[in-house]
C-alpha cells in the first residue's frame, strides 16, 4: 500500500508546490525556483551582501552569501561571493570550497579563479598558477579587478623568474 503525505484533497496551488519539492528532493530544482525567488530578487540581495562586505560586515555579508548559496546551490557567482567573504574573514578552507564549487559550476569564473589562484599560491601549492592564468584568459582585456588582479600576478610572476639573482659579496 502507498502512502502519501497529503491524504485530504489539496488546492491546486498546494499540488503545484508538491510538485516543485518533488522536484527539489530529486535534484532537479533548487530551493530557489521551490520558492518562487526571481532572479531579479536574488540579485537585491547579492548586491546587499556585497554592500554589506564592503562596509566591513562580513559576519552579515556571510549570512547572506550563505542563505544564497542555500537557496540556489547552482548560482556561482553566489558561490564566489561567499568565497571572497570567507576569505575576508580568514576562513581560508571555506573560501577554497566555495571558489572550487564556483569554477564547477561556471568554469570561466574570473573572480573564483583569480582568488582560488591567489589563495592557492600563498598556500605553496603551484596550482594556483593555472587558475590565475585562466581567470586572465576568461577575462584577458582585464574588465573586472579580479581578471586585472589576475594579470599582474602573472606578470609578476613572469618577472621575478627571469630577474638576475644578486651575487653577494663575501
Amino acid at each position: 500500500m502507498e502512502t502519501t503525505l497529503v491524504e485530504t484533497e489539496v488546492t491546486p496551488e498546494a499540488a503545484a508546490l508538491w510538485t516543485r519539492i518533488e522536484g527539489f528532493l530529486k535534484g532537479e530544482l533548487t530551493l530557489a525556483e521551490v520558492e518562487g525567488m526571481t532572479w531579479e530578487q536574488a540579485q537585491v540581495i547579492a548586491e546587499a551582501g556585497c554592500e554589506l562586505a564592503e562596509n566591513g560586515r562580513l559576519e552579515e555579508a556571510r549570512v547572506l552569501f550563505e542563505g544564497l548559496v542555500e537557496m540556489n546551490s547552482r548560482d556561482a557567482a553566489a558561490h564566489a561571493a561567499l568565497g571572497t567573504v570567507y576569505q575576508k574573514l580568514s576562513l581560508l578552507p571555506e573560501a577554497l570550497s566555495s571558489y572550487s564549487t564556483a569554477i564547477a559550476l561556471d568554469p570561466f569564473h574570473p573572480v573564483a579563479l583569480a582568488n582560488r589562484g591567489e589563495l592557492r599560491l600563498l598556500g605553496g601549492d603551484g596550482e594556483g598558477y593555472r587558475d590565475l592564468q585562466s581567470a586572465v584568459a576568461s577575462d584577458p582585456k582585464g574588465e573586472t579587478a579580479a581578471g586585472a588582479r589576475a594579470a599582474a600576478w602573472i606578470a609578476a610572476i613572469a618577472q621575478a623568474s627571469v630577474a638576475p639573482t644578486e651575487k653577494q659579496s663575501d
